[in-house]
């Protein structure tokens, strides 16, 4: 049986497919935890606690910030890192 902790998906002109196509199924799929990189606003939204509804958590990160892989707390980044800056 295969268990995903995470799936990250980086988007600049896809977003609206991303978060309203893609994000739900994962959260069908039970993915329990979608990072969204969003190249656009130069941000992370991150989704967590998948139900049959979409994600029951969602948060978004700015520059700055640090985001922790729930599954993995000791694994932390900053938006920084992971935008590249």
């Amino acid at each position: 049986m295969l268990f995903l902790i995470l799936i990250i998906e980086v988007s600049d002109t896809k977003i609206k497919y991303d978060t309203e196509v893609k994000v739900p199924l994962y959260a069908e799929n039970n993915i329990v935890e979608v990072w969204l990189v969003n190249l656009n606003e130069k941000c992370l939204e991150v989704y967590r606690q998948p139900t049959a509804n979409g994600y029951e958590i969602v948060q978004t990160f700015q520059k700055g910030e640090t985001v922790t892989i729930q599954a993995l707390p000791n694994v932390t980044f900053t938006v920084d890192e992971i935008l590249g800056d």
